[in-house]
């Protein structure tokens, strides 16, 4: 049994170039593994499949540890009460407000219309010839779903989309990027109480008149998650999906001959590369026996996705990327329990969409230059026919 880790290992370049094989380790050791992060904290890896589900419904883990400070500014106000910051009875409040009007009818209302700038998108890109996977055909679409969904007009999008870049890449120290999108909330919300559209802005505002509201802070939380969470995670599985394809080339012309198989194909790049690694930080409430070993009262505890859904002991050959595996749908790429994604299937629409049109319509498809690490997608992906 191999027990011996760097302090700080998961962050060394080697690991980066080759995560899963870290978390094989950490399952392999029968124990929290202990890391310290770049900025000196200590947290506790957990990577097996049933110990990141007990870690991830557990009432003794969560987010809000008495006395942990975020801040007095309104950037760390507004960070502070998203649904992924807040633990019951906050969450269990804003979750069910939230989720009055992020229902199934909004996201299937949408499909239609996500079907036309996918179909666009897609006819662009053959014109082209060669274009970016990224610039191109994932990110356009995401980032015109969500904007359409909040409510954001046309003209403002790609504002929208800057404000998101900025926030997630957190490159916005100073807190402007979630303050001037703050702003703009503010106007767009007032507008929207004279004149309500049918849009998810209108759906929440409108919850004001009953007295059961999200309060201003609340309000620009849950839209900047949305925001983000809607944008990010989707681009991600567009590229990563395209990408595991176009490197396994079976598995493409599976694809191609079988259109269908595009909702396989949202569920397994989800289990063999979803969008988020660790989930976000939580802590131990109290001493807490966790995955073989005790994790310390008020320690972070890293609950890892990825580790999970490559676990040999749930998932067949799961270092192999497989459209036809069976056992698919155990993965846990969007979590579980409370915190479950709450745009799951919109996300799963889009990208179900996108690799069907693909399939359909660039079905001649390649690489246009080699690519290592596919992280995220901020490198872009060069694709030619």
């Amino acid at each position: 049994m191999i027990t011996e880790f760097g302090l700080s290992e998961l962050w060394e370049p080697e690991t980066r170039r080759d995560p899963h094989a870290f978390y094989a380790r950490v399952r392999a050791a029968g124990r929290p593994v202990p890391q310290v992060d770049p900025a000196g904290n200590r947290f506790w890896v957990v990577a097996r499949h049933a110990d990141v589900l007990e870690g991830l419904r557990h009432p003794e883990i969560g987010h809000q540890l008495p006395g942990l400070s975020h801040g007095e500014g309104e950037a760390e106000r507004i960070a502070s009460r998203q649904l992924i910051s807040l633990d019951p009875p906050d969450h269990t409040r804003l979750r069910g407000l939230v989720g009055r009007a992020f229902t199934a009818r909004m996201t299937a209302r949408l499909e239609p219309w996500i079907a036309e700038v996918a179909d666009r998108l897609v006819a662009r890109a053959r014109e082209l010839g060669s274009f970016d996977g990224v610039a191109d055909l994932a990110d356009p679409l995401p980032v015109n779903v969500i904007a359409q969904l909040v409510g954001v007009p046309e003209d403002d999008r790609a504002m929208f989309r800057a404000w998101s870049a900025t926030i997630v890449s957190a490159s916005d120290w100073d807190g402007s990027a979630t303050l001037a999108f703050a702003a703009y909330l503010d106007d767009l919300a007032a507008l929207r109480r004279r004149a309500p559209a049918d849009d998810l802005l209108s759906e929440l505002v409108a919850l004001e008149a009953g007295g059961d509201a999200l309060d201003r802070d609340e309000l620009v939380a849950m839209i900047q998650l949305l925001l983000i969470a809607g944008q990010e995670t989707t681009v991600d599985v567009i590229v990563n999906g395209i990408r595991l394809l176009l490197t396994h080339p079976e598995q493409w012309r599976n694809l191609r001959d079988d259109p269908s198989l595009a909702d396989a194909v949202v569920e397994e790049t989800l289990r063999f590369r979803g969008p988020v690694e660790i989930v976000p930080p939580r802590f131990a409430f109290r001493d807490l026996d966790l995955a073989g070993g005790v994790i310390p009262a008020h320690e972070r505890v890293a609950l890892s996705l990825w580790g999970a859904n490559r676990d040999p002991e749930v998932f067949a050959d799961p270092d192999v990327f497989d459209v036809h595996r069976s056992d698919v749908r155990r993965h846990i790429a969007f979590g579980h329990g409370i915190h479950f994604c709450l745009g799951a299937s919109l996300g799963r629409l889009e990208a179900r969409i996108m690799f069907d049109r693909v399939a359909r319509e660039l079905g001649t498809l390649r690489l246009a230059a080699d690519q290592g690490d596919f992280r995220l997608h901020h490198g872009g992906l060069p694709l030619t026919l």
